[in-house]
């Protein structure tokens, strides 16, 4: 069957993308491209915000299967995956539970941690115990455990919204304000020297598997720029130089955290990885994105094969 060629299915296939969320935006841009990648695979797709009339707009349209893109709150908390569960529609991606778990990033990465995957050191300071501790009773023994290079960011969200790099003392009170102001719990991270890469996990009929791992370079003061995910001049993505040992790792790793967690589907675990070879996961998200400037088109190419074609191949493992 070539890529080109309609995939029988029993009615459309709904790509849920916008929603309310900070994420809004991406989640619209992703949509966007996989509806055009489906449609080319030979895919009946079309576009479906998240609003009060998404349900009723799923059963009158007789969709068969849905593929959400929704980005941040409402698409990766677990929440989109639970209405449609309750209406009995079949999914691309991680049950809800899962969902939940993956979402919060100090629940995720204890459940990595046990499973002896290695992730950042980090301590964890709600609003409410910011504001009633205060500031100057916490900090200094925050940065003697952690060191004086932290990062500092909401630990439910993405897109590197409310995420603020720390160097020094006087810095991180207002690092932590401005996390607060996308989620009322933050995590202060050591800072760790490396290259950031991403591998994308993807369970088909061919089961679970990583693509090519992709190497992300942010221009230097824009590493934790919400803009700058998204915009070609400021991010270059590339192939790992790396040794081929390195690489299997990372997939494995990736693969292990996407099993550890209960996810299904596809994810995207980011990592920290040290000269030396080491490396930290900072987290699986359950909803890769899928615009211009994000890692899974790029994997997918480097992987021989299309964003497309692999969308496709999911949604055929879900009905199936």
């Amino acid at each position: 069957m070539s890529a080109a060629e309609p995939l029988e299915i029993p009615g459309p296939v709904a790509v849920i993308a916008g929603g309310l969320s900070h994420e809004r935006d991406v989640s619209l841009a992703s949509g966007r491209v996989l509806v055009r990648e489906l449609r080319q695979a030979g895919v009946e797709a079309a576009a479906y915000d998240f609003d009060r009339k998404l349900l009723s707009a799923l059963e009158d349209d007789k969709v068969a299967v849905a593929f959400p893109v929704l980005h941040g709150q409402f698409g990766e908390d677990g929440e989109i995956q639970t209405l449609l569960e309750l209406i009995d529609m079949p999914f691309v991606g991680s049950p809800s539970a899962a969902c939940r778990v993956a979402w919060d990033k100090a629940t995720s990465r204890e459940l990595l941690r046990r499973a002896g995957i290695p992730t950042p050191e980090s301590v964890g300071l709600s609003a409410q115990t910011f504001r009633d501790v205060g500031p100057s009773a916490l900090m200094e023994h925050v940065m003697a455990h952690l060191g004086e290079r932290v990062v500092v960011k909401p630990t439910r969200g993405g897109s590197a919204l409310g995420v603020t790099g720390v160097d020094g003392l006087g810095a991180l009170p207002s690092a932590l304000v401005r996390a607060y102001s996308y989620c009322e719990d933050a995590l202060v991270e050591r800072f760790i020297e490396g290259v950031d890469v991403s591998v994308v996990c993807i369970e088909d009929a061919q089961g679970l598997r990583a693509l090519s791992p992709v190497a992300i370079d942010f221009e230097k003061g824009h590493e934790f720029d919400f803009s700058a995910r998204y915009t070609a001049e400021y991010v270059g993505l590339s192939r790992p130089d790396f040794g081929e040992d390195v690489i299997a790792e990372l997939e494995r790793a990736a693969c292990q955290a996407h099993e550890v967690l209960g996810l299904r589907g596809l994810s995207r675990s980011d990592f920290i990885v040290s000269p030396d070879g080491s490396y930290v996961v900072l987290e699986t998200a359950i909803t890769p994105g899928t615009t211009e400037t994000s890692v899974m088109p790029f994997a997918c190419g480097l992987s021989g094969t299309t964003l497309g074609q692999v969308t496709r191949d999911l949604i055929a493992h879900v009905l199936a």
